[in-house]
């Protein structure tokens, strides 16, 4: 969900889900002046699923804020956390 606002106001929907900055020039060159890293966002099937798929059994899950901005004064999650184990 991060990744879908503008940068500045947090209130423009500017970005497709799932991000790839490596898809977009303009979020690359950002991330890299910024020293932000090349980030990536996933869908819950790509992440979940790949799980599932390889083999884990899926025993807990975690959700977040990103702890500052509009999406967290909204309580919206940003992160997921999974504790997936390879049986």
């Amino acid at each position: 969900m991060n990744y879908i606002f503008d940068i500045e106001t947090e209130s423009v929907l500017t970005y497709k889900l799932p991000f790839n900055a490596l898809r977009d020039e303009e979020m690359y060159k950002l991330s890299v002046e910024n020293d932000w890293g090349i980030q990536f966002s996933h869908t819950i099937e790509e992440q979940i699923g790949g799980q599932l798929a390889a083999g884990f059994s899926l025993e807990g899950i975690y959700e977040d804020t990103n702890g500052v901005g509009k999406l967290h004064e909204y309580n919206v999650p940003t992160f997921w956390a999974t504790k997936a184990v390879k049986r």
